[in-house]
């Protein structure tokens, strides 16, 4: 594997997690906005993180339902 190889893929990875990121904080925008907003007032993230991973626990639950 060359040094080429290794960079593009990092690369991949970093753009990957971007996108991941910049879509959760557009969805915690749209349905959480005022626990973003309390969340950066108070410069913590353990709120954002709790809905977020409630979310998934939600959807994950759904999809156990549905097979």
């Amino acid at each position: 594997m060359t040094t080429r190889d290794v960079a593009m893929t990092t690369a991949g990875v970093v753009a990957v997690a971007a996108s991941v990121a910049a879509g959760l904080t557009t969805w915690l925008l749209v349905t959480a906005p005022a626990t973003v907003a309390m969340a950066i007032e108070g410069r913590d993230a353990e709120p954002l993180l709790e809905v977020a991973l409630k979310a998934l626990y939600q959807a994950l639950t759904q999809l156990v339902r549905y097979l």
